[in-house]
């Protein structure tokens, strides 16, 4: 299984000099370290061999988990993975690709939400992602506006408005 933290550390207490200063940088976060330690118990369970489990980010109410593989292994057969990882984190988790365009992996977000379009705004010298949703599509949502604009943000490497129409 691939993780943010080394084996020695998602199976042990503390973690080595390495995992601790990439922690320290602020390269993962405690939540990283978290979700690779509980993934690391599943996997005596469930065959997680072949999952890759890249970054994780906190939306409050759930819990974002990005692969850069194959959703479907920490989804797992009829869900149990995920909803394994769930029960152990106390919130509901979301298993996401980051492979692909940002498109695709934004649809993936937002399902069951269709964007309408994608478009590049530039304003004062930055570049803005702006992403259009129909207006009747803001209450299906799996996310608040205001909280995910921060978290697509850090996500996507950019600044991300959505705009509803």
């Amino acid at each position: 299984m691939k993780a943010p933290i080394c084996r020695a550390c998602a199976i042990g207490e503390t973690l080595c000099p390495s995992c601790q200063s990439k922690l320290s940088s602020g390269a993962i976060s405690r939540l990283d370290v978290d979700i690779s330690r509980i993934l690391y118990k599943i996997n005596e369970q469930h065959n997680l061999s072949l999952a890759s489990f890249t970054r994780a980010l906190d939306a409050g109410a759930q819990v974002l988990v990005f692969t850069d593989g194959e959703p479907g292994v920490l989804i797992g057969r009829g869900g149990r993975v995920v909803s394994a990882l769930s029960a152990a984190l106390g919130r509901r988790v979301r298993i996401l690709s980051e492979s692909g365009d940002a498109r695709r992996r934004l649809e993936d977000l937002l399902s069951p939400v269709k964007i309408g379009g994608i478009n590049e705004a530039y304003s004062a010298g930055r570049t803005l992602m702006r992403v259009r949703l129909s207006k009747e599509d803001e209450r299906l949502l799996p996310l608040d506006v205001r909280a995910l604009e921060p978290l697509v943000s850090k996500w996507m490497g950019k600044p991300v408005e959505f705009v509803f129409e």
